[in-house]
């Protein structure tokens, strides 16, 4: 409905009860807290600690495909999450998890060497000597070598002809060769310069003793029984994991206290007192002086807030309405004397809402999916909320336009179901889209109007008197007077009428719309006259070759009157500039009727969105249908045709109906008259990952 009145508080706490009052004003989330001193943040090292042990038991974890897109958050007392620091002894746990975490990333890496020891001595399987004897020879080097390719091995035979040594192959695998090069210590510098310079590996056993094929079989066996042990550890963290729910709640509740530990060590103090500046909710003052007298050594007073301080913005709305506060959120908190459109985006986004989808079938699984969705998912509900409500109007507009699940009602050919489709339906869109179109546009024009309205309603509650008659009262006048009369009355009395009230509105506009400049009353009510007999003989001029000629008809000779008026202008020359400066930006304001064009045709979004959501699930039946003679597996093919496709087009066209009618609820209405701007109101209190205080 509006703006909660919120007032401004200072509170004095005398430090010796500074705890164990900011627990009970977290508990009760009266305060929202403003004055606070810089001070650099960290993460405590309890907290952290419990943050990376969830993070290692977060595979255990059962997570529904709920929790991939919503908050699903465990129910638990406030008692119960304040508890948990003493029944619970999660360093216990946490201890448990870092050793796990600590001897198993060192048998991954004794893992990693084993297996990268054993692909080393693979090729090597068949050298029958320790690999410790060929680094015990005094006079000779001997060098493990792998050669890329036969080129190689020929190039390395010429140059080294001049090296005394030898060479032994023990494998060859692919175009590999692996060799041993036997050369004395002296010239083993330039040997192995020369196999480097040709692209050979020498390899190094490190310090590897025993035979290549008992090495590997040891290493295959002290792989298996490291395994081994790492599934056990695996197991053990296992068993741990059902501690997962205890951590989480313990999580919580150091969290909260680390975040009332951060609030009490920037408030604003003095020797002995705390100072708690913020705002209040003024219906929740008398909580604060319960909790206030409660704690005796504390007491409060309402301060003013500073000339240029923006005070945070909480709104208030009846049941239907709240949820949509969500919307509001999303877009920007009202500023706190501007008008809170809530109410408003109640009616006219469930509507709009429901003409995007056009399927009774699928209005009645948005309403089960949303309760479904309220029941399972913790928090905030709104969305929920905003898809039930969106569900039962796409019911209403499916069956006026005879949507469910498309037609398949007629594929089915079951005779009542027909009859009951055909009954509800008042006409058909791909026969008569006119309809649907003059539903939309009809429904945008009140929408238009409404926002031009409340444009009105804040102008004089602003002061600004001139805007709210000739820049927006105007223009309410204008719009309709046109439709009634050129599509409504036939009667020359009434059309007559709305002549004048038009002409009166269109030489307002003009004169008196731009918010800039002072001229004189006597200069704008001369150029309103000479600006009117102008419009009326040049429109008339106009409308003859249209056609068209005004009930009220004015003699020419009165055109005449138009050169004294001019006259006595210039003679006024001074002030009839500052009249001339105004009724040019009249005339560009008067041009803004394209604008209020634009703006009505952006509701035919909401005829196309609809005619979509029908078009593609006619589509998908007549698809189905296609196979039903298909023997045996026909049915069933189409049934896996259409349940999928159908779901699709629920999904796809509720998200384009959701977002192309909040874009006509943010541009469209709100850019009449909201601005937005406010901080929301977030008192201090208990705020959770993991569980939901009850």
């Amino acid at each position: 409905m509006a703006v909660i009145p919120v007032t401004k508080i200072h509170i004095v706490v005398h430090k010796s009860i500074k705890e164990r009052f900011l627990s009970e004003l977290q508990k009760e989330a009266l305060v929202h807290i403003t004055e606070l001193q810089e001070k650099t943040r960290q993460t405590p090292e309890e907290l952290a600690r419990l943050n990376d042990a969830l993070s290692q038991l977060s595979g255990y974890k059962k997570r529904s495909p709920l929790s991939m897109f919503f908050s699903v958050k465990r129910p638990i007392a406030l008692d119960t999450l304040k508890a948990a620091r003493t029944s619970y002894d999660y360093d216990k746990t946490i201890a448990e998890l870092n050793t796990l975490r600590s001897v198993r990333e060192q048998n991954h890496a004794q893992l990693h060497t084993l297996e990268e020891n054993s692909r080393l001595l693979a090729a090597w399987a068949d050298v029958n000597i320790d690999l410790a004897t060929l680094k015990s020879l005094k006079t000779t080097d001997v060098l493990p070598v792998i050669v890329p390719s036969n080129d190689v091995w020929e190039a390395i035979r010429e140059k080294t002809a001049n090296i005394a040594h030898s060479v032994e192959r023990v494998n060859t695998v692919g175009t590999k060769m692996y060799c041993f090069f036997f050369v004395k210590k002296d010239q083993s510098v330039r040997l192995r310069t020369l196999l480097i310079e040709n692209a050979c590996e020498i390899v190094d056993f490190k310090n590897l003793t025993g035979k290549p094929k008992e090495l590997i079989k040891r290493f295959q066996e002290e792989h298996e029984e490291t395994r081994a042990y790492i599934e056990k550890l695996d197991k053990k963290e296992e068993e741990l994991a059902r501690e997962n729910d205890r951590l989480e709640t313990a999580y919580d509740l150091i969290a909260n206290e680390q975040k009332q530990t951060d609030i009490a060590t920037t408030l604003p103090e003095t020797a002995r007192t705390t100072n708690i500046i913020g705002w209040v909710l003024k219906r929740n003052l008398k909580k604060l002086d319960k909790l206030v007298q409660k704690a005796q050594l504390a007491f409060y007073q309402i301060v003013e807030p500073e000339p240029d301080e923006q005070p945070p913005v909480a709104l208030q709305n009846a049941a239907l309405s709240t949820p949509y506060e969500m919307l509001i959120k999303l877009y920007s908190m009202p500023k706190p004397k501007e008008y809170d459109p809530t109410p408003f985006l109640a009616v006219f986004f469930p509507i709009m809402f429901g003409l995007c989808i056009t399927d009774a079938f699928y209005g009645i699984l948005l309403i089960l999916i949303s309760l479904f969705l309220m029941k399972k998912v913790s928090g905030d509900k709104s969305l929920f909320n905003i898809l039930l409500v969106g569900g039962i109007l796409t019911i209403v507009s499916g069956a006026i336009v005879g949507g469910w699940v498309g037609d398949l009602f007629e594929y089915i050919g079951i005779e009542p179901l027909i009859r009951f489709r055909a009954a509800l339906t008042l006409f058909n869109p791909l026969v008569n889209p006119m309809i649907f179109i003059a539903i939309a546009l009809g429904l945008g024009f009140i929408h238009m109007m409404l926002g031009i309205g409340i444009e009105i309603v804040d102008s004089f509650k602003n002061g600004e008197y001139g805007q709210a008659i000739f820049a927006n009262l105007t223009w309410f006048i204008i719009l309709p007077s046109i439709i009634l009369y050129f599509a409504v009355f036939k009667s020359p009395i009434a059309k007559g009428i709305l002549e004048l009230i038009l002409w009166l509105c269109i030489i307002g506009i003009i004169v008196g719309s731009h918010p800039e400049g002072k001229p004189n009353p006597i200069d704008q009510l001369i150029w309103g006259i000479i600006i009117w007999l102008l419009w009326y003989f040049g429109t008339s001029v106009a409308g003859n070759l249209l056609q068209f000629q005004y009930v009220i008809q004015i003699p020419k000779q009165a055109l005449f009157a138009v050169i004294p008026l001019i006259a006595i202008e210039i003679i006024r020359f001074q002030h009839m500039k500052r009249a001339l400066g105004k009724i040019a930006w009249g005339l560009y304001n008067l041009y803004g009727i394209s604008s209020y064009l634009g703006v009505l045709l952006s509701y035919v979004r909401l005829m196309a969105l609809g005619m979509v959501t029908g078009v593609i699930a006619i589509a998908i039946n007549k698809i189905a249908w296609m196979i039903t003679g298909i023997p045996i597996i026909g049915f069933v093919l189409v049934v896996l045709i259409l349940i999928p496709s159908h779901l699709f087009n629920l999904v796809i066209n509720t998200l384009g109906g959701f977002i192309h009618t909040m874009r006509l609820q943010y541009i469209e209405f709100f850019g009449r008259f909201y601005s937005g701007g406010s901080k929301p109101f977030r008192p201090f209190q208990y705020e959770t990952d993991y569980v939901e205080i009850k």
